[in-house]
């Protein structure tokens, strides 16, 4: 897992990860890999795969609303959390399905309950389901899934690509 944070106040990018670091050393859970980037530019030069990313909204060049488009437009499952004092650019950050909108100053425990949130639908939105049909296997992304039809003993997997006929029992995850 990678984490991001791109913030020209790199005070806010220290408490951050320190609170990020505490919470995974509380929840026993493995420690990500964290990156903290100053501005928009050099985040999206970086090409390495992004699971969570913690914007600020004012920085000078590129916003933290356009650095979160562009990167949901090349990790899908990105989750984006926007950190900032203004409220001002929520329904923008709304447009591209930004996961959280934190204010500043942090709020440790708030940090924590979305922390859990986003770790939750990333396991979610990441999940593979092996799909076998007579002709091929496939795996899927759950999301990608868009519902499961039983009738009797016949099952259709409608999936965003095409919809599939898998052989019994052969549904997995």
């Amino acid at each position: 897992m990678r984490i991001v944070f791109c913030d020209d106040d790199t005070a806010v990018m220290d408490k951050l990860e320190k609170y990020l670091r505490a919470y995974f050393s509380e929840n026993k859970l493995k420690q990500p890999e964290y990156e903290a980037f100053t501005s928009g530019e050099e985040l999206l030069k970086s090409d390495k795969r992004i699971d969570i990313a913690f914007l600020d909204v004012e920085m000078p060049g590129l916003d933290g609303i356009t650095v979160g488009a562009k990167l949901k437009a090349r990790f899908p499952y990105v989750k984006i959390i926007i950190l900032t004092s203004f409220l001002d650019y929520l329904d923008e950050a709304m447009r591209f399905h930004v996961f959280r909108y934190l204010s500043k100053p942090l709020e440790k425990s708030r940090l924590y309950r979305n922390m859990k949130e986003a770790l939750y639908q990333i396991s979610i939105d990441t999940k593979p389901v092996l799909i076998e049909t007579a002709n091929e296997s496939v795996t899927r992304f759950a999301d990608e899934v868009i519902m499961v039809e039983a009738d009797k003993h016949k099952v259709k997997v409608f999936a965003v690509d095409k919809i599939r006929t898998p052989t019994r029992d052969s549904l997995s995850p």
